[in-house]
């Protein structure tokens, strides 16, 4: 299902960078809530884990999970992705460009659609601060998260008493793709992916080029796309993203395995434990295990 303004009317990593500024994240004690841990959570729109330092590398491996689709009124989203940058790095700013590449599970329906629009117009607005003023584009984005998230619950409201009838009926697409944040994301349209397909993702940078590899080994399928910049990686994430206040959808754990970030195990650095607040649920990740950790 295509939106009527176009798929690049919602960015994967606007959202994300709204949590990394911070503006709209809060920080709790999460003992309860990673196991066996006394790290805190950040809560926004990512459930996975950052590391902060000076990278030219971050690597991981996940089946794509299998989603069922719960709240028809609601866009949905569950995307598994790698990047670098898009965090507050060591110095207290927001490194940018994010460069990021993994797969989105979208439910959508034309109720769901429509009711978000008005809210991802304004998240755009915001993209084009990212770089001029970085708290005041992740105020502008919230503003815009909450425009979605009203319009989005009254949608669901009418939807559960069948007022929109085949209006609420949500589609589930599968889209591969890549991101330069705040440029908009671009889809890989001429592959596919599938629920269980096994899916590699990897970030390089060389001191001018960031280099995003997505690798499907199911479907036996690899796109690199080369993007210039001279900004230094002063953040890696390796996450499952969602929409922001949002409800989630129901999917299969994804568990990220083959992390590495500069040849290293995710266990070898401090890593920083992200969760969503969603409306429906509690989303963060487990332990890290070497180089594997699992969100569900």
């Amino acid at each position: 299902m295509k939106l009527p303004t176009g798929k690049s009317v919602w960015g994967r990593c606007c959202l994300a960078v709204t949590l990394a500024l911070s503006t709209v994240a809060v920080v709790v004690t999460a003992a309860d809530v990673v196991a066996e841990s006394n790290a805190r959570l950040y809560l926004g729109n990512w459930a996975g884990y950052v590391v902060k330092g000076d990278f030219h590398e971050v690597s991981a491996t996940w089946v794509q999970p299998e989603v069922t689709c719960l709240n028809p009124g609601v866009l949905q989203r569950i995307v598994p992705w790698v990047g670098l940058n898009g965090a507050t790095g060591l110095d207290g700013h927001v490194a940018l460009p994010l460069m990021q590449t993994g797969v989105e599970s979208l439910c959508a329906s034309d109720a769901a659609i429509y009711a978000a629009l008005p809210g991802l117009g304004i998240e755009n607005v915001a993209a084009g601060l990212a770089y001029a003023d970085p708290r005041l584009a992740g105020l502008v984005m919230h503003g815009g998260s909450k425009v979605s998230d009203a319009l989005g619950a009254a949608a669901d409201g009418l939807c559960e008493i069948v007022a929109l009838g085949d209006f609420c009926q949500p589609e589930q697409n599968i889209d591969a793709w890549w991101e330069s944040y705040p440029d908009a994301p671009v889809g890989y349209d001429d592959v596919d992916v599938t629920p269980g397909d096994l899916m590699h993702s990897t970030v390089t940078w060389d001191g001018r080029n960031y280099t995003m590899i997505l690798e499907n080994r199911t479907r036996g399928w690899t796109r690199t796309t080369v993007a210039a910049s001279d900004a230094p990686a002063r953040t890696a994430e390796i996450v499952v993203e969602g929409h922001l206040d949002a409800a989630l959808p129901g999917f299969v754990p994804v568990t990220f395995t083959e992390i590495t970030i500069d040849g290293r195990p995710l266990s070898a650095y401090d890593t920083q434990a992200y969760g969503i607040a969603a409306t429906n649920r509690l989303l963060a990740p487990g332990p890290v295990d070497g180089s594997a950790f699992t969100i569900g």
